[in-house]
């Protein structure tokens, strides 16, 4: 007889661990949503950001970085690229390496792994949620919500994170492994919006604009970014602030506060800035703020201008003097950060099981034999741009091999 193996959740790492293991043992897979891959459909803005050419441990937070190095070494890009072509999906590459399947379509991925289920004759089972994992002398009792019961030889725990509860996700994953023995590191949200608490910098809503930032934590710099920002109603979005988001986050929900270093020209240096302002405020009809113009966006001189102690509509200034503090504003201006916005908000969850509770290599549970865990759930979280969904499949496809 085959092997009975469980998979709980089809997301990313349950969906691989499920069409690898169903290769040589008889696989079901719960979901409580009505479709597979849910969340899967939403990522990359419905492209499908399935993974990226600069994975590395030092991409990854959390736990152990050596835990992610001894899963990219069984499983790496290398090999999910392999995976994915014999699938039928090849990648191709965008700006900061990012992978996407040729498609641009999230719904591919989705399709294609449906194929590959229904071939290998998985059950699906959609509309169940998973309520108890009972271990068992030989194997594991799966209780749903609807009481059904099932017995299986081994079961993958594939079932997320807390992050988007739009899409499915529930705190209540946490409690199910919990009760199986192991230890959760408190989960918080990461690469999401960051509010700030400086309000004038709010009616920059709507701007978009090319900024290097760095949080600022116990008088040093503690992580760094560049890209695009969106200033809205409440603080910022966009590339470069989902990128260090983390951190804020993490401050924030210590009860501790830290500081965002805006530089609004990471290309010049300060001399080189003073210089452009010396040109574009030569005028002495006009104010600063109006010159300011020629080399900011609407609203962004007075704005900035008023918060660093300056009048826009000064037309008397000091050339050099006032135009090296201006160039300074404009390099290194601090805004203090509020509270991290919630999991209703965030890409994916910081936090989840300790990972030294698991094999990197198997990602079977050193506290109980023949459970397995995979994906977010785990004390691991990637930088944006498809590192999280690559550990989800190198995790899920570990597992789906160990059984």
């Amino acid at each position: 007889m085959k092997k009975k193996v469980a998979v709980i959740g089809a997301g990313a790492s349950g969906l691989m661990a499920a069409s690898i293991a169903s290769r040589s043992c008889d696989v079901t897979i719960f979901e409580k949503q009505k479709k597979i891959g849910r969340k899967l459909l939403a990522t990359g803005n419905g492209r499908c950001n399935i993974s990226n050419v600069n994975i590395s441990p030092d991409r990854y937070h959390g736990g152990n970085k050596d835990f992610v190095a001894k899963v990219f070494e069984r499983f790496g890009l290398l090999q999910t690229e392999d995976f994915f072509r014999d699938l039928g999906v090849p990648f191709i590459e965008e700006e900061e390496g990012k992978l996407f399947p040729a498609s641009l379509q999230s719904s591919t991925i989705i399709k294609f792994f449906e194929y590959e289920l229904i071939k290998n004759s998985v059950d699906i089972k959609l509309h169940r949620r998973i309520d108890k994992i009972i271990p068992l002398r030989s194997g594991f009792k799966v209780i749903t919500a609807g009481m059904e019961e099932f017995v299986f030889d081994s079961v993958i725990i594939a079932c997320g994170s807390c992050a988007y509860p739009q899409l499915g996700a529930a705190k209540n994953v946490y409690d199910l492994v919990a009760s199986l023995g192991h230890s959760i590191v408190e989960p918080f949200p990461s690469i999401t919006p960051i509010n700030i608490k400086l309000k004038s910098l709010h009616k920059l809503q709507g701007i978009k604009w090319d900024c290097r930032l760095r949080v600022l934590y116990d008088n040093r710099a503690i992580a760094e970014s560049y890209g695009e920002v969106l200033f809205t109603a409440y603080g910022i979005s966009g590339p470069a602030s989902l990128k260090i988001s983390r951190w804020v986050n993490e401050i924030s929900l210590k009860g501790e506060h830290s500081f965002i270093e805006f530089d609004f020209f990471p290309e010049l240096s300060v001399e080189e800035l003073q210089s452009l302002l010396a040109v574009v405020t030569a005028d002495p009809q006009k104010s600063i703020g109006f010159s300011l113009l020629g080399i900011l966006k609407e609203r962004m001189p007075d704005t900035l201008l008023a918060c660093g102690g300056f009048d826009p509509l000064n037309k008397n200034f000091e050339v050099t003097k006032d135009l090296q503090k201006i160039a300074q504003l404009l390099k290194g201006f601090i805004a203090p950060v509020g509270k991290c916005r919630g999991f209703d908000e965030a890409v994916v969850a910081a936090g989840g099981v300790a990972v030294d509770e698991v094999n990197p290599l198997t990602m079977e549970s050193r506290i109980i034999k023949n459970l397995y865990l995979t994906g977010e759930i785990l004390d691991i979280d990637g930088d944006s741009g498809g590192f999280n969904l690559q550990f989800a499949w190198s995790t899920g496809a570990i597992a789906g091999m160990s059984q």
